[in-house]
C-alpha cells in the first residue's frame, strides 16, 4: 500500500513541482526537463496499472486521518482510464507545440501544473476536494484559452471561466447541503449513509436538492444541453493544441464527475432524464455543426454531440452501457484530439478556417490527410476503425427500439456533418506549405494509437473490467459479439448505405446560405441569458427527479 500511495502522490506532485521550477528558473535548457518528467510519469502509470490489475480497486486516506474527515483517494478502472488519457495527451501536446512553446516558460508552467491537478482530480474520493481541484483546473484552462491575448480568445476565456465558476457555485451549494445532512463528504461513506433509507422518495428533501446541484454542475462541465454555450466559444478561440486538450480530455471531467455522483446517489429516476438529455444534446450539437463554416467550430459542436452519445449509453444503467461509455470516452479522446490538431495545422499553415476556402489538402499533404481520415472514419463509426467498437457496444446497450432508432439518427447526423467537413481534402491545393515536423508527429502519434486501439481494445477489456470486478455474462457476450462482427462485410455495406443517405441529406437539405442554417450558425447566447438558462435547467431537473 505504501508503494501505491507514493506512486499516486508522485503523479500529482512531480508535474506541479517541475512547473514551479520552470517558472522560477526561466531557462530554455531546463524546459527540456518536461520530457524527462513525462517519461517518469509514464513509468509510474505503468506501475499503477500493474498494481491495480493485481489488487483491484485501491483506497487510502492521506495523513492518517479518519475516512470521515480526511482526504480519501480511490483508484479504479475509471481513474486509470483518465490518467492514461492525460499522459497520452500531454505527450502529444508537448511534441505538437514544442517548436512554438519551448522557450515560453509561462505556458509550460500552466500546462504542467494543470497536469498534476488533473491527476489529483481523477483520484479524489470526497466531494469538497473534488470541487477545489476542478476549480483550479477551470482557472488554468481559462488562462490557456485566452493565452493568445486577442479579443476573441479573451472573451471566450472569460466566458468559460465565469460560466463554469457559476456552475461550480451550484456544486458548492450541494456540498453544503450534503454535509448538513450526512456529516461527511467522503463519497464512499455518503453512499453507505444514503443506502440506509430512501431519501430520494420524498420531493425536495435536502438530499434531493444536493443531488440536483451536483448533477446540474456536472452537466455544465460536460457541456450538455442547454448549458453548453461556453464550449464552442472556448474551443474555437483557443490554440488548437489547447482545443484538443479541452475536447479530448477536460470536457469529459464533467462526465467523470457525473459517473462518480451517480455511483454515490443511486437515483433510478434520473436515467430516463439522462437519455433524453443526451439525445437532445447530441442532435442539437449535430444541427449546429452542420450549419457551421469554420472547421474548428464544426469539431467543437461535434464534441457536444459525442458527449450526448456517451450520456445516452450511460442512461441504460447497465454494465454494457457503462463500458460502452468508457470505451467511447477513450476512443473519442483519440480521434477528436487528432482532428483538432490536424485542423490546427491547416489553419496555421494556410491562414483559412472556412470549409469553402480550404481545398486540396489531400494532394498537398497526403500523410496529414490519411491521418485525419482515420479520425473522420473513426468518429462516424466506420467498420475497421476504433469508433466502430465503442459505438457497437453503446448500440447494444439501447434498452428499446425507440432508443436504438434515436441512436441511429445521431450516428447518421454525424456522417452528414463530416461529409461537409471532408470537402477540404478535395480539389486543387490553394497553398502548399511545408508542415512543421513536430506538429505532424503529434497527429501521426494519435493516428497510430487509433489503429492500435482498434486492434487490442477488445482483448484488453477483460483485464480492465477485472479491476472493478465487472464480469456479467451479458457483457462477456457483447464483447464476443463485437469481436465477431468487427470484420463482417455486412456492417461495411450498412455503413456505405448510411453514408449515401447522409450525402443525399447534405445535398438536399443543407444550404449554407439558407435563412434557417444562417440563423443557427450565428446564434449566440449572452452570458446573462446563459445564467438564467442554467437556473431554469436546475428547476426542471429538480422537478423531473
Amino acid at each position: 500500500m505504501n508503494k501505491t500511495v507514493l506512486i499516486s502522490q508522485l503523479l500529482i506532485f512531480i508535474p506541479i513541482i517541475i512547473s514551479i521550477f520552470i517558472y522560477i528558473l526561466n531557462k530554455k535548457l531546463f524546459n527540456y526537463s518536461v520530457y524527462l518528467i513525462q517519461t517518469v510519469i509514464t513509468v509510474l502509470l505503468v506501475w499503477l496499472w500493474d498494481i491495480c490489475l493485481k489488487e483491484g480497486i485501491i483506497r487510502f486516506t492521506l495523513g492518517g486521518w479518519s475516512r470521515q474527515s480526511g482526504i480519501e483517494f480511490k483508484i479504479d478502472n475509471l481513474s486509470l482510464l483518465f490518467i492514461t488519457m492525460g499522459v497520452i495527451i500531454w505527450w502529444v501536446i508537448l511534441i505538437y507545440a514544442w517548436n512554438q512553446k519551448k522557450t515560453d516558460f509561462k505556458f509550460l508552467f500552466f500546462l504542467m501544473f494543470l497536469e498534476g491537478c488533473f491527476f489529483g482530480f481523477v483520484q479524489i474520493n470526497d466531494f469538497f476536494t473534488l470541487f477545489v481541484l476542478i476549480e483550479i483546473i477551470t482557472i488554468i484552462s481559462a488562462i490557456l484559452i485566452l493565452y493568445k491575448k486577442d479579443g476573441i480568445s479573451l472573451k471566450a476565456g472569460l466566458y468559460y471561466l465565469l460560466f463554469n465558476s457559476f456552475g461550480m457555485m451550484v456544486y458548492l451549494l450541494g456540498v453544503a447541503l450534503l454535509y448538513l445532512k450526512a456529516g461527511t463528504l467522503n463519497m464512499s461513506l455518503v453512499k453507505l449513509f444514503l443506502m440506509e433509507q430512501d431519501y430520494m422518495s420524498v420531493d425536495y428533501t435536502v438530499i434531493q436538492v444536493s443531488f440536483t446541484c451536483f448533477f446540474v454542475s456536472m452537466c455544465v462541465k460536460a457541456a450538455l444541453l442547454p448549458v453548453y454555450e461556453w464550449l464552442p466559444r472556448a474551443h474555437t478561440a483557443a490554440p488548437s493544441h489547447i482545443s484538443a486538450l479541452l475536447s479530448g480530455l477536460l470536457v469529459k471531467s464533467g462526465i467523470y464527475g457525473l459517473i462518480r455522483i451517480l455511483e454515490v446517489y443511486q437515483v433510478d429516476s434520473v436515467y430516463q432524464v439522462m437519455f433524453y438529455l443526451g439525445f437532445f444534446t447530441a442532435i442539437s450539437g449535430i444541427i449546429f455543426a452542420v450549419s457551421q463554416k469554420d472547421i474548428k467550430a464544426i469539431l467543437a459542436f461535434h464534441t457536444i454531440s459525442q458527449i450526448g452519445l456517451i450520456m445516452m449509453s450511460l442512461a441504460s444503467h447497465t454494465d454494457i452501457g457503462t463500458i460502452g461509455a468508457y470505451m467511447h470516452i477513450f476512443n473519442h479522446f483519440l480521434f477528436k484530439s487528432l482532428l483538432f490538431l490536424g485542423a490546427g495545422i491547416i489553419i496555421n499553415e494556410y491562414g483559412f478556417r472556412r470549409v469553402s476556402e480550404i481545398k486540396g489538402i489531400g494532394r498537398a499533404h497526403p500523410l496529414l490527410t490519411l491521418c485525419m481520415f482515420i479520425g473522420i472514419l473513426s468518429i462516424t463509426g466506420a467498420p475497421l476503425f476504433v469508433g466502430f467498437l465503442s459505438k457497437s457496444m453503446m448500440k447494444l446497450s439501447m434498452v428499446s427500439e425507440l432508443h436504438l432508432n434515436l441512436f441511429r439518427l445521431v450516428s447518421l447526423g454525424t456522417m452528414v456533418s463530416f461529409i461537409k467537413f471532408s470537402r477540404i481534402f478535395f480539389g486543387e491545393p490553394v497553398k502548399n506549405k511545408k508542415i512543421n515536423k513536430g506538429q505532424l508527429a503529434g497527429v501521426v502519434m494519435l493516428s497510430a494509437l487509433c489503429i492500435l486501439t482498434f486492434v487490442i481494445q477488445l482483448d484488453v477489456l477483460p483485464s480492465f473490467l477485472s479491476i472493478n470486478d465487472m464480469h456479467s455474462e451479458s457483457l462477456k457476450k457483447s464483447i464476443y459479439y463485437i469481436k465477431k462482427v468487427s470484420y463482417d462485410n455486412q456492417y461495411v455495406l450498412e455503413y456505405l448505405v448510411y453514408m449515401a443517405i447522409a450525402w443525399s441529406t447534405l445535398r438536399l437539405f443543407v444550404k449554407s446560405d439558407a435563412v434557417f442554417w444562417r440563423s443557427i450558425r450565428h446564434f449566440r447566447m449572452k452570458f446573462q441569458d446563459a445564467i438564467v438558462t442554467l437556473l431554469l435547467f436546475f428547476v426542471i431537473v429538480l422537478n423531473l427527479l
